[in-house]
């Protein structure tokens, strides 16, 4: 920990990780992110998979860079093995392209940043800076995603249900609404949350390790126990 003053004060600065960059990426991606991170004055170390660079025995890093092929569909087993084997060390996911639940899902695995390959060139260097300096970093478009939602009450009262396992037709008997609310409800929930569905809604929140936790749900102090049983949804319920 450093100090440096500012207008007449002192602040503690935390110090910069030093090191080599980590770079997981196959041939094509591999060669123009390593490009831009060597024009940063950092060596880099290159690795084909996350499971390589899980074996490695050398130093930790001072930042790594994870090329994602298919997006984010499983973010969670590609950042989080990395983020508990290499705790110091900022993840940076880059991909072709992101949806606003795969930003959550990527941070909430534990990606300190995000960047897209169209890019590169203009924000992979920034970015490297940010995290490194204790920072998170995402696109412009997907800065939402970096907090927790804002739920109105009647959301939580519907999640809350839907954690629960009740069907839309049973949360409009049980909250004396129109099941077409219910349904209104539910799709603004879901774009708050990043989701496009019940069941990413429900394992965002229930998700032991990287969930929202049922702390963002309310149902007016009844204790509620999850109850889920998808096998038995409908077909307009999977989604809605």
């Amino acid at each position: 920990m450093s100090k440096i003053g500012i207008g007449g004060r002192e602040s503690a600065v935390a110090e910069v990780p030093r090191g080599p960059a980590a770079l997981i990426a196959q041939e094509g991606p591999r060669e123009a992110i390593a490009e831009i991170v060597e024009r940063l004055g950092l060596a880099i170390t290159a690795f084909d998979c996350v499971n390589a660079m899980l074996h490695t025995d050398g130093n930790t890093p001072s930042v790594i860079v994870l090329w994602v092929e298919n997006t984010i569909s499983s973010m969670s087993g590609f950042i989080e093995p990395l983020t508990q084997r290499f705790q110091q060390a900022p993840v940076v996911v880059a991909c072709a392209s992101i949806q606003r639940w795969e930003v959550r899902a990527a941070l909430a695995a534990g990606a300190a940043g995000v960047v897209l390959y169209d890019d590169l060139d203009n924000t992979l260097g920034p970015c490297l800076h940010a995290v490194r300096a204790g920072q998170v970093c995402v696109p412009r478009g997907q800065w939402r995603q970096v907090e927790p939602p804002v739920l109105s009450t009647r959301e939580k009262q519907i999640l809350g249900l839907v954690v629960m396992g009740y069907m839309n037709s049973q949360i409009a008997q049980r909250l004396f609404l129109a099941e077409s609310t219910v349904k209104s409800h539910l799709s603004s929930a879901f774009g708050k949350l990043g989701v496009r569905s019940r069941n990413e809604a429900v394992d965002l929140i229930l998700n032991p390790e990287r969930g929202l936790g049922m702390g963002i749900l309310a149902l007016g102090g009844e204790p509620m126990e999850p109850n889920i049983d998808r096998g038995a949804m409908s077909p307009s319920d999977a989604t809605t």
